[in-house]
């Protein structure tokens, strides 16, 4: 189902991309030209979603052949595919099978990368992105930070019961513990705390995970203390996230401490696009 999203995807960018026509191309190419080109990746990268381009172009009756695998790693200046075909449509499906590729092969990339740095010193905890993504493209870049070794994190507002800090504002701790009973017993509860003063009043409840929401370093720790004391009280302990303002560049701060999950907004909104291009092959 993912594959048909993404082809609806892919179509609905062309037509915009499109509008009335290609009016360069269709000017300066002749109707029947024919022609080869390659996709090249021009920098270490993980590559993300050629088989869903691959899909695409064939559905233009473009012959391609698929030289990488999905979720390979590659260095810089390797070739990805192969396309053969008429040279109209070819250059007219370019920027929409680049801007495609760049950005979800930036986003598994990224993932990538921050996941290797963080098994560093931590083996266990996943690292996880969020629902800070663009508008429509939220499934496929999630399948991207699962490309990179990532974890999805919800996918949708039906996934799990979150409960928020706007939640609790509006109704108070132990109302949105009251109504959250009615939920099926397939679906997760995860509360949002901001200080540990909120974390002692939603421990006794016993959510199923605890999101530890912008503490810094030493405040983890803290916090830690505190679930571990409630364990040895009451014999349970929930799932441990961190998110807000962690980065590329101090995640390993938090990676440190017995938790479970890290996740990141950066992943996606902040993940650079990887530099592809499309060569046409001289004959």
């Amino acid at each position: 189902m993912l594959s048909l999203y993404a082809k609806k995807v892919l179509n609905e960018s062309l037509v915009k991309d499109v509008g009335y026509g290609d009016i360069t191309t269709e000017l300066i190419i002749p109707e029947h030209h024919r022609s080869r080109g390659e996709i090249v990746v021009k920098e270490d990268a993980v590559v993300c979603g050629v088989n869903f381009i691959l899909d695409f172009l064939r559905d233009y009756n473009l012959r391609c052949n698929l030289l990488v695998d999905e979720g390979e790693f590659l260095e810089g200046d390797n070739r990805i595919m192969e396309i053969e075909g008429n040279t109209r449509r070819i250059l007219t499906l370019e920027r929409t099978v680049l801007n495609f590729l760049m950005h979800l092969s930036g986003v598994a990339t990224k993932t990538y990368r921050v996941v290797r740095k963080v098994r560093e010193i931590n083996k266990r905890v996943r690292v996880a992105c969020t629902r800070k993504t663009l508008p429509l493209l939220s499934p496929l870049e999630k399948y991207a930070v699962v490309v990179g070794g990532g974890d999805s994190h919800r996918f949708r507002l039906d996934d799990m019961v979150m409960i928020k800090d706007n939640h609790i504002e509006v109704l108070g701790v132990e109302e949105c513990f009251k109504r959250v009973k009615r939920v099926s017993f397939t679906k997760k509860v995860e509360v949002e705390v901001d200080s540990i003063e909120l974390l002692e009043r939603v421990l006794p409840y016993k959510p199923d995970i605890v999101l530890l929401d912008n503490f810094k370093p030493r405040e983890v720790e803290e916090a830690l203390e505190v679930i571990e004391a409630f364990r040895d009280k009451m014999g349970y302990r929930p799932l441990v996230e961190v998110s807000g303002g962690i980065r590329e560049d101090n995640v390993l701060e938090y990676a440190r401490y017995d938790i479970d999950i890290i996740s990141m907004g950066c992943l996606i909104h902040s993940a650079p696009a990887v530099d592809i291009s499309l060569n046409i092959l001289k004959p």
